[in-house]
């Protein structure tokens, strides 16, 4: 319904006055023709009450007016013979009709009410609670820096090994929390409006394989022709995040994992694959539900959030998330999401990062899960 200020309601309901009353005088004035100013009167009234709604008060006392000023005449008309009294059924059905449309329209507007006040609600709800993971993800992440230095220091002043082990032990332990604790976070933030810039793909990709590859011992690959499109880097290097850290999980030193982004007419694809465990044929349909872990991940399985981050990202975008596996011979993960082209940045050329070969006879540390 249309929300309209009292004063316009006003200047509506003083042309519908000019409008109505000439009908119903010519109701009086012409015996045996009412029927086209009486049908007139009624349609203009259901008119503006469905663009304007009035008080309940105006409404009905509007109602019986109309009711009985145009009634007169018809039973005034039936009385000197001039119409038959059956004409006069008119006065009750078009009542009838009339109230069933008041009824119908403020039932209307008192559920458009109700759900733009849940609305409202959720949107607050949602709100605070986004400023409550923010608060306490920062806290979180700050008591868990705070705990990490002291057992760092614990490990580099140890004397013996037993006390360097637990604290290698704890340090692990911290970091698997640090990743949980972003996880969640990213996870409660995924429904709130992306803010969409330039975003080279290429670099994106490239930078984030990097970060794995100088870490972990695996052949790795990476090949992007994506460019730039206007997109959520922070998100896609979450979602690659997640997917990077899946494939390291269920591979060894020796095995491949590889990344490909491209573009496919207003689609960004993106794939991770590796030549890892794979995932049994009834768990692949699973894999993204929350908290879902492959039945065979073993001691290799971690919080169940990760496929569920990066769904939850590529839905919030329209976008698709396609998981293939062989148990045995290795996954591939595919993320389609639509784009909008953007211009090419200043200094920029579309590049093709070829493909990186990195071998690592000293892996710097290990993937805490």
């Amino acid at each position: 319904m249309l929300a309209i200020d009292s004063s316009r309601r006003t200047l509506l309901a003083i042309g519908w006055l000019c409008f109505a009353t000439p009908n119903a005088a010519l109701m009086f004035l012409l015996p045996g023709e009412e029927t086209i100013p009486y049908h007139l009167i009624w349609a203009s009234f259901a008119l503006l009450y469905g663009v304007a709604r009035w008080s309940r008060a105006v409404t009905w006392a509007t109602f019986l007016s109309i009711t009985v000023v145009t009634g007169i005449p018809l039973i005034k008309h039936a009385t000197s013979g001039i119409i038959g009294w059956e004409e006069c059924s008119e006065i009750v059905l078009m009542a009838v009709i009339a109230g069933l449309l008041v009824w119908h329209v403020n039932r209307h507007q008192t559920a458009q009410q109700r759900i733009a006040e849940l609305r409202e609600s959720e949107r607050v709800r949602a709100h605070n609670r986004e400023l409550a993971t923010r608060f306490g993800s920062h806290e979180l992440r700050t008591r868990l820096t705070i705990a990490r230095g002291f057992s760092d220091l614990i490990r580099a002043g140890a004397t013996d090994e037993r006390t360097r082990s637990d604290a290698e032990l704890v340090l692990s332990e911290l970091d698997k929390a640090a990743v949980l604790a972003a996880n969640l976070m990213t996870l409660v933030r995924v429904d709130a409006v992306p803010l969409l810039r330039p975003v080279d793909i290429d670099a994106v990709t490239a930078a984030v394989v990097l970060r794995w590859a100088a870490r972990v011992d695996r052949e790795w690959a990476s090949t992007s022709t994506a460019g730039t499109v206007l997109g959520d880097g922070e998100r896609l290097e979450a979602a690659l995040d997640c997917l990077i850290e899946n494939a390291v999980k269920f591979t060894e030193p020796g095995d491949s994992i590889s990344v490909d982004a491209r573009l496919d007419g207003d689609e960004v694809i993106i794939s991770v694959e590796d030549s890892g465990a794979g995932i049994p044929a009834e768990d692949v349909q699973h894999v993204t539900e929350l908290f879902h872990i492959s039945s065979n991940a073993g001691d290799r399985g971690g919080s169940g959030l990760g496929l569920p981050i990066v769904r939850a990202i590529v839905e919030s975008r329209g976008g698709t998330l396609q998981v293939v596996s062989s148990l045995g011979l290795g996954t591939c993960v595919t993320i389609r999401t639509p784009h909008g082209r953007a211009s090419v940045l200043p200094g920029h050329e579309a590049v093709e990062h070829a493909t990186m070969q990195v071998v690592r006879s000293h892996v710097l540390s290990g993937v805490e899960d």
